[in-house]
């Protein structure tokens, strides 16, 4: 998979499935699979995989550091908030352009 592909900036809605004591949350698997759906649709290829280090607050900028994965290149993106209204969150995913070393 080339980096090419992918588009430097995706955005989505995702649909919250967990919630914390302290205020609504994205899920861990829930903003992975997000990034992952929204990349397929935007450059039609799938990412091997996107990971990221956990949940994270349903608050307009909180950002995430993630890393997806195309083929035995990793490369690093920041998935932010940019809104949460009605039990969805927005978000913005920005692939980083040099793969991690």
């Amino acid at each position: 998979m080339k980096l090419r592909a992918f588009p430097l900036v995706v955005a989505a809605g995702l649909t919250l499935f967990g919630c914390s004591s302290k205020g609504d949350t994205v899920a861990k698997d829930t903003l992975e699979q997000g990034i992952t759906d929204t990349l397929t649709k935007a450059v039609g290829q799938r990412p091997d995989k996107v990971e990221c280090p956990g949940p994270i607050k349903a608050e307009a900028g909180q950002t995430m550091r993630c890393v997806l994965t195309a083929g035995s290149t990793r490369y690093g993106l920041s998935a932010t908030i940019t809104s949460y209204e009605n039990g969805t969150a927005h978000y913005r995913a920005q692939v980083d352009q040099q793969p991690m070393r």
